[in-house]
């Protein structure tokens, strides 16, 4: 073989695996796109679950605290109304025993009833005609 010949067959031969090299580093290129779009995929999709599972969790978080709100609110009502039942009741009875003692003063003292009125009276037509 000459020179030249060999020279060329020398080209040809780094020609190709130049070539087959190239091919070879677009096809792992291309994989390399491939596996970062797939990878792109499953993060979206594990965000959208992620995502959905923080809001279902929070709205029952939400729904629990809400009706928790609601019954300590209820319980509340509940107490604050018997504490008024019971005050009205003592109030009534106080008022009852006072005028159950007023009418058994004026049946034992029915003079000094009368000027004790009078008395009030007066004060009271002093004090307003002012």
């Amino acid at each position: 073989m000459r020179w030249k010949e060999t020279i060329t067959m020398s080209e040809t031969l780094d020609n190709n695996i130049v070539s087959k090299k190239l091919e070879s580093s677009s096809d792992h290129a291309k994989k390399a796109i491939d596996a970062a779009t797939e990878a792109g995929r499953n993060v979206g999709d594990n965000a959208k679950k992620e995502a959905k599972a923080a809001y279902e969790t929070g709205r029952e978080h939400l729904g629990a605290a809400a009706k928790d709100l609601g019954e300590a609110a209820s319980a509340t009502y509940d107490n604050v109304r018997d504490r008024a039942n019971s005050l009205y009741s003592d109030a009534y009875d106080r008022a009852h025993d006072y005028q159950t003692e007023a009418e058994n003063y004026i049946r034992e003292n029915p003079i000094q009833a009368v000027a004790i009125a009078a008395g009030v009276g007066f004060l009271l037509g002093v004090l307003l005609r002012r």
